[in-house]
């Protein structure tokens, strides 16, 4: 009986912590035949109340021009996430999710796309920051329903 594609998502922000974890994903336990999910979460309150707006007369053409510079952003982002799949020999997608936490756009997405499982790196805060500002991957591996595996950072 042959086995399923899996689909694995592979939290993706552009910081080496993830771009770690991918690589150990595609060095560890990556099958050919697998569909990997890049998804890059974009909180959507972070643009709002960014410092971007701040000393900036609102006028509608401004507001269009930055929402316009910030998705040009996005899609450069997310083209550079996927010549780094194409780089791992990596078949799949780059996904952006808009949301207003990004373990909830993690988890969602993975639910959305039927995944097996998660792939994330930790940026390895330390217990008491952790406790006070929680984190990412501690979010997905407290709300998630399928495999999560969490890349610690390395010393």
């Amino acid at each position: 009986m042959a086995d399923k594609q899996r689909t694995v998502v592979v939290a993706i922000d552009g910081s080496s912590h993830a771009l770690k974890a991918f690589e150990w994903f595609c060095n560890s336990i990556k099958h050919d035949d697998d569909k990997v999910v890049m998804v890059h979460t974009v909180e959507v309150y972070g643009g709002v109340y960014s410092t971007q707006w701040l000393n900036v007369p609102y006028s509608g053409d401004s507001l269009r021009k930055m929402i316009d510079k910030q998705h040009e952003e996005i899609k450069e982002q997310l083209q550079k996430f996927a010549e780094i799949m194409k780089r791992h020999h990596a078949s799949g997608i780059v996904r952006s999710v808009q949301c207003v936490d990004p373990g909830e756009g993690i988890i969602k997405a993975a639910e959305e796309l039927g995944a097996d499982m998660i792939v994330m790196g930790s940026r390895g805060m330390g217990t008491v920051r952790r406790t006070i500002l929680g984190s990412v991957s501690d979010y997905v591996l407290h709300h998630s329903h399928i495999p999560v595996i969490v890349c610690p950072k390395k010393s």
